[in-house]
């Protein structure tokens, strides 16, 4: 089973399942709160974790979601791109993400609600 943990609190990562969500005509990839993995992955990841043949994390989490949603592999020819310069970009973004959240309302898409797991 493919899972998508994601900060169910946070408009970007909601936003973020919701085109994952309209991307995966399969229906591979469900949902869960990254809060179901506490104490399971370190404290500092804390937005986006992709679960399916590995744990992926940071920006091979997006990559890895990416390619298995859409069904097109040569997505993950992103990782020839330094993996240092992939996860500086995604933990600024993260790092940043409930700036966005002052102004907007954070709720979960009801598609999404219906791939959640628990």
């Amino acid at each position: 089973m493919n899972i998508l943990y994601f900060d169910d609190d946070c408009i970007i990562c909601n936003r973020f399942a919701k085109i994952i969500t309209a991307l995966d005509r399969k229906d591979n990839i469900h949902f869960s709160s990254i809060k179901a993995l506490e104490g399971i992955v370190p404290e500092d990841i804390d937005s986006v974790v992709y679960y399916s043949d590995d744990m992926y994390i940071h920006s091979d989490a997006v990559i890895e979601v990416a390619a298995d949603a859409t069904g097109f592999r040569p997505v993950r020819l992103l990782k020839a791109i330094p993996v240092c310069w992939r996860n500086a970009l995604y933990r600024l973004i993260a790092r940043n993400r409930y700036r966005l959240n002052d102004r907007m309302s954070c709720t979960i898409d009801p598609e999404v609600r219906k791939k959640i797991i628990s």
